[in-house]
């Protein structure tokens, strides 16, 4: 392949400019704080050594994705697994060798970078975002030792309650529960709670290593690990990765290492006294910080906030961080209020500016409103869905019915997923009837069935299960998870305990949290309680949360019906509307009002034309019917002493006690005769 010259210098000034501007990111901010003169110690315990073992390491590689990229070394997973159990022992040594000496090799603080598009406009080097790519090794080597602190500073209860980014057993829709929780809890008491939203500038990239390292050490972290930590900040490299050209290297001095396993965990450490001092409910996830505050007095609540932003502010100088410097990104408040009558509350400062109050706020991926009725969260979703329901059609007449659904799946039925266990019941019947009509219009797209066939049939269709029973499902999977594991704390402190041991009646219910107002009984923890005790005990006592998961879904999902991988997107489709009863047929247009259909008899006067009478009786199809027939025969050669209605089951669906092909041959041949008798042609009026 011949590359224009003129092609590979323009690329690499681009990849030079995208280089210079990721590692310009990559710099603390320049004030005049210092250091704490003496050091507090969170914890009298330490961490200095780790044990290195072949069999953790031949395990690691096993779990590592062949598909996964490489770093500049060109040393891949595949290679590593090519290698088996000879390369285990090296690495080993080498991992040892490391620590014993506190030096963590500088090749493997090199990093590969790709640019990555976020957003808007894609020639603003501003909207890209960089993604490294280390060595495998280096990244072997941090796993083992991201294992060992991260459960050092878990059983030292070292890290904060507050925080859920980063962290195995917690996660953003937990978070929201929390939130939405306190808030609920509010409402019922009738107060409103203010809501502060604050965003960290750059907040990995600006992490200031020699306050890392000190708080590194505050944590317990000491000896050969502590040195070998210092060595792993120090001297990190990055070039940017373009069309396969490379930037020259350019030096990291700054922020928590892009790409590295231990990046995330360290900081989680940096950020994790944040919240030391603030009196009202601080929330961390990651680098998204939020306050919350009930109101019991406007201007006491005020006031303490007030308080607590500036704590945030002196913590920010004294750690070389900044929050909301960009002027599009300035700190917000959401008054949440259930309250008719509007009350004018004290305005909070921050950064020396007040604090722009919203109607809304999106955190976390969920659109939090005033009174967290979530119908602009609902506006959102509603659009993506449509958009990705605007493509299923497109694709229909290409795509087969499995890669149709495996689409709405995987892409689009996940918008309506998340954060759904918040929302559940916390709406109105119309939010849960737009809800479902979404759902329903991928189910129509999919199958190509007409609007108005029986949802519940065009379900079972594709085997797939309410929205709404989705959420029950999904809700009660969490609950599961929180009341069994009692991980995170945070959360299973608000399920409540049974007081006497000795209670007898309803021993295995949970106690039921104390309510006013429906729509906090209808909010997670409340309705899930509910929802618990009603289920049958043997459900409730599964080992594990994979059981628990069959025994709910044996319950709400329907059994799939088969097309048996055919092929044939028009043949399908009709197919699919004669097994759900809306079709071109005088008896299902007339069931259904269509003004163009006065009566449900066929041409041939017969009969009404039902599936049944278009499959087997009607004369205009006699021909086609003989031909459908000896198909059939050739299948099934006993198929003639079956009734009616086992005969026309097994056209439109096929027989369990066929093989896989024979029931294709059967529904091929009956595709075959729907499109023959061409009485599905021209537009359904």
């Amino acid at each position: 392949m011949i590359i224009d010259d003129e092609f590979v210098i323009d690329v690499n000034k681009k990849a030079k400019l995208f280089n210079d501007f990721f590692a310009k990111q990559c710099s603390i901010i320049e004030n005049n704080s210092s250091l704490p003169s003496e050091i507090y110690f969170w914890t009298n315990k330490t961490l200095s050594k780790i044990e290195f073992s072949e069999e953790e390491i031949y395990k690691m590689i096993g779990c590592l994705d062949s598909n996964k990229a490489h770093g500049h070394d060109m040393i891949s997973i595949r290679m590593l697994k090519l290698c088996g159990r000879s390369v285990c022992k090296p690495l080993k040594i080498i991992f040892e060798n490391c620590l014993a000496n506190g030096y963590f090799p500088d090749e493997w603080k090199k990093a590969n970078v790709v640019p990555i598009h976020k957003k808007s406009d894609k020639k603003s080097i501003k909207n890209y975002r960089p993604v490294s790519l280390l060595p495998i090794c280096s990244k072997i080597f941090e796993r083992i030792l991201y294992d060992r602190i991260f459960m050092f500073l878990s059983e030292n209860d070292l890290i904060s309650q507050k925080q859920s980014g980063f962290k195995p057993s917690d996660s953003c829709v937990n978070q929201l529960l929390s939130i939405t929780y306190d808030i609920h809890k509010s409402f019922d008491n009738n107060l409103e709670v203010r809501g502060i939203f604050l965003d960290i500038s750059k907040a990995f990239d600006r992490v200031w290593h020699q306050g890392l390292l000190f708080k590194l050490k505050q944590n317990g972290i000491s000896g050969d690990l502590f040195n070998l930590l210092v060595s792993f900040l120090e001297n990190r490299k990055q070039r940017v990765v373009l069309n396969g050209q490379f930037s020259p290297w350019a030096n990291v001095n700054a922020g928590v290492p892009q790409g590295s396993i231990l990046g995330p965990l360290f900081f989680l450490v940096y950020i994790n006294d944040l919240c030391e001092g603030l009196k009202s409910n601080p929330r961390l996830f990651a680098d998204d910080v939020s306050l919350f505050s009930a109101v019991s007095d406007i201007n006491i609540t005020a006031n303490q906030i007030n308080s607590d932003l500036t704590l945030i502010n002196e913590w920010a100088f004294k750690w070389k961080m900044q929050f909301n410097p960009d002027p599009s990104k300035q700190a917000q408040e959401v008054l949440f209020s259930r309250k008719i009558k509007n009350v004018c509350h004290p305005n909070l400062n921050f950064n020396n500016d007040v604090v722009n109050q919203v109607p809304s706020q999106k955190h976390l991926g969920l659109i939090l409103d005033q009174k967290l009725d979530f119908n602009e969260h609902l506006k959102v979703i509603s659009s993506k869905v449509s958009r990705g329901v605007g493509l299923l059609r497109k694709l229909h007449h290409i795509l087969p019915r499995f890669s149709l659904l495996t689409i709405y799946k995987s892409f689009i039925r996940p918008h309506l997923d998340y954060g759904d266990v918040v929302f559940d019941q916390a709406f109105n019947e119309s939010f849960h009837k737009k809800l479902e009509c979404l759902q329903y219009s991928a189910a129509l797209a999919i199958t190509g069935a007409i609007r108005g066939s029986s949802r519940e049939k065009i379900y079972h269709e594709l085997g797939i299960e309410s929205l709404k029973s989705r959420r029950w499902f999904r809700k009660l999977a969490l609950f599961y998870k929180i009341y069994k594991t009692k991980h995170p704390p945070y959360l299973y402190d608000l399920i409540p305990k049974r007081k006497c041991i000795y209670e007898t009646r309803q021993i295995n219910n949970i106690p039921l949290i104390n309510v006013r107002h429906n729509y906090f009984k209808n909010s997670f923890f409340p309705s899930s309680i509910i929802e618990w005790n009603n289920l049958d005990i043997d459900i409730r006592s599964a080992s594990s949360i994979d059981i628990f998961k069959k025994s709910i879904l044996k319950i709400i999902r329907p059994k799939a019906n088969s097309i048996f991988d055919i092929h044939n997107p028009l043949g399908v489709k009709l197919l699919t509307r004669l097994r759900l009863g809306l079709s071109h047929l005088h008896d299902h247009k007339f069931k259904y009002n269509f003004q163009d259909c006065l009566n449900p008899l066929c041409i041939c006067g017969v009969d009404v034309e039902d599936t049944k009478h278009f499959f087997l009786h009607c004369n205009n199809y006699n021909q086609e019917r003989q031909t459908l027939f000896d198909m059939i025969a050739r299948v099934k050669n006993d198929f003639l002493n079956l009734n009616e209605s086992e005969l026309l089951n097994l056209l439109l669906y096929g027989h369990f006690t066929l093989t896989f092909f024979e029931n294709s041959e059967i529904l091929n041949a009956s595709i075959a005769f729907i499109l023959t008798t061409k009485r599905f042609d021209g537009p359904l009026i």
